[in-house]
């Protein structure tokens, strides 16, 4: 599966804290939109495309922190959320 399969909120997430599910599903998101293929996303480019979405905080920095490494991979993703990637 691709980042695309990921779009959707992964509620039941390991965090169990809405905002990491959110930026998990913002990662996954812009993932998708800039080649929809799994690779690691830093932060420099997490919030350069959060800021072109137009919602972006820098709360979400601590979140970005929790939740960026399971979002490199479908495993790590599965991991994440066991149902996220599932329909």
């Amino acid at each position: 599966m691709l980042p695309s399969n990921y779009a959707r909120m992964p509620v039941g997430s390991i965090s169990s804290k809405f905002q990491s599910e959110l930026v998990a599903a913002n990662i996954m998101k812009i993932l998708e939109r800039t080649g929809n293929k799994w690779r690691y996303l830093t932060w420099a480019e997490y919030k350069s495309e959060r800021i072109k979405d137009g919602n972006f905080s820098s709360n979400e920095f601590g979140y970005f922190e929790e939740v960026v490494d399971f979002c490199q991979s479908e495993e790590t993703a599965n991991v994440f959320c066991e149902y996220w990637g599932k329909e």
